[in-house]
């Protein structure tokens, strides 16, 4: 009875590890084919877009010609930009140098930095404030002290501070509102006249643009995304009038239509935008002065 027994009980077991496998066996088999589903229902599922990016070939961004300066890291120097879209310079000023800024542009000082304001002469300023769009003053700290002071400047608007190297892009031609601050004082400002009556009429820059020269670092503000771009002899590309930060003083700058009568009525894009010629650097921002500020203002007005 007990050998009966101990049988009875072996082949219950085995039926139950059978089953077992069975079950198991059922459900990798179950979970394969869900995760194949799953798999294939994926695959339907991938926007073209993202399917795009798997891609090997050029970026959508690389094909247009322009770049994205990628964000500022300290390497060392006397010069920082931090933040991400609102961004903010910090300097630190050794004996005897200066920093030249917009009005109203410090944000913080030390004990020991000498403030001072100058026109840059009277004729150049008025030409600046009247018909450029300019601050008709400028700032100056000076560190008179035999020690290392740091200070912060700030732009007037959320914005990114774009550093330019005037040692290679002297001569640039700027936007109003773009220009920011500078180190030292051999830096100077002048204007330009635009090349045809139309374009200083319709091109949304002035009557006059404003040119910087000199040594050093210049520093800009600009809104929103920051493209870049080195046009080829002859190049053209085609911009809104707002989104011209500034440009190498060998690129042409001129208008055309925004298209069709239709378009030039209903397109948003106004009766011209800006035709740009190179050679030379083009810098453009996403969300400029005027637009943020006209953006600003229907918010503020619908509350």
């Amino acid at each position: 009875i007990k050998h009966k027994h101990f049988r009875i009980c072996c082949l219950s077991s085995s039926s139950v590890m059978n089953d077992a496998l069975i079950a198991d066996r059922s459900g990798v088999e179950a979970a394969t084919t869900m995760n194949n589903r799953f798999a294939h229902h994926a695959e339907v599922q991938v926007p073209v877009q993202m399917a795009m990016s798997v891609d090997n070939g050029p970026t959508p961004l690389e094909v247009s010609g322009f770049r994205s300066p990628p964000p500022f890291r300290w390497t060392g120097g006397q010069w920082e930009v931090v933040g991400t879209d609102s961004q903010v310079l910090v300097i630190t000023l050794y004996q005897g140098q200066e920093v030249m800024c917009e009005p109203g542009a410090m944000l913080h000082s030390v004990p020991g930095l000498e403030p001072d304001v100058t026109s840059g002469g009277f004729g150049l300023a008025c030409q600046r404030c009247l018909c450029a769009g300019e601050s008709f003053f400028r700032v100056h700290y000076l560190n008179r002290t035999m020690q290392p002071r740091s200070m912060s400047i700030s732009p007037s608007f959320p914005a990114k501070i774009i550093p330019i190297d005037l040692d290679r892009y002297s001569g640039l031609v700027m936007k109003k509102k773009a220009y920011l601050a500078s180190v030292g004082r051999n830096v100077e400002f002048g204007v330009r006249r635009p090349d045809t009556l139309t374009t200083a009429l319709c091109g949304g820059q002035g009557i006059l643009f404003t040119t910087i020269n000199g040594t050093g670092t210049a520093f800009l503000n600009s809104g929103g995304t920051v493209l870049e771009r080195e046009l080829g002899f002859g190049e053209k590309v085609f911009v809104d009038r707002h989104a011209l930060v500034a440009c190498e003083s060998s690129v042409q700058i001129g208008v055309s239509t925004a298209g069709t009568c239709m378009m030039m009525l209903c397109g948003g894009m106004g009766l011209f935008v800006l035709e740009l010629t190179g050679p030379g650097l083009v810098i453009l921002q996403s969300m400029a002065y005027e637009r943020a500020a006209m953006a600003y203002g229907r918010g503020g007005g619908g509350e």
